[in-house]
C-alpha cells in the first residue's frame, strides 16, 4: 500500500512540476512576442555584441584585442585609444563616433572610409543596428 501511496505522490509531484514550467514557458513566450511585436527585444544588443568581442572590448581597463577597447567611444574622436595601432585611414579620418556614423559603420565599414583594417562585412539590419548602439552607448560609459 505504501509504494502505491509514494508512486501516486511521485506523479502527481511530476504533473505539478510539469504545469508550472508550461506556465512558466507560457508566460516567457507572451513577453518574447509582446517585444518583437514591438521591434524591441530585451537584450538584443547584448545578444548582437558577442559577434563584436572576438576583437573588441567594453569595460574601462580591459585590454585591447584585435580591435580597441570600446570604452568612452561614444561621441569620441575615430583612431584615438592610447596603445591601439590604427590603420592611418582611421587616424586622419576625422570622424567622430556619434550615433550616426556608428549606425553608418556598423552597416557597412567600407562604404564610410577606406583603408581601414577592420575585417567586418557588417550589419544590414537597421533594427539590430539600433539595439547594438543601444547596447554599447550603456556599456561603454
Amino acid at each position: 500500500m505504501k509504494s502505491r501511496k509514494r508512486k501516486t505522490r511521485t506523479i502527481v509531484g511530476g504533473i505539478l512540476i510539469a504545469g508550472m514550467a508550461t506556465a512558466m514557458f507560457s508566460f516567457a513566450s507572451l513577453a518574447a512576442e509582446r517585444a518583437d511585436s514591438a521591434g524591441n527585444k530585451p537584450n538584443q544588443g547584448g545578444r548582437l555584441w558577442f559577434q563584436c568581442r572576438a576583437c573588441h572590448t567594453l569595460k574601462a581597463g580591459e585590454p585591447h584585442k584585435l580591435g580597441p577597447n570600446l570604452h568612452g567611444i561614444i561621441n569620441a574622436k575615430a583612431g584615438t585609444r592610447k596603445g591601439f595601432k590604427y590603420s592611418n585611414a582611421l587616424t586622419t579620418s576625422g570622424l567622430i563616433w556619434n550615433d550616426a556614423k556608428l549606425d553608418q559603420w556598423i552597416k557597412k565599414p567600407n562604404d564610410v572610409l577606406k583603408g581601414h583594417r577592420m575585417n567586418y562585412v557588417g550589419m544590414k539590419d537597421a533594427n539590430k543596428r539600433a539595439q547594438l548602439i543601444k547596447y554599447l552607448k550603456k556599456e561603454t560609459r
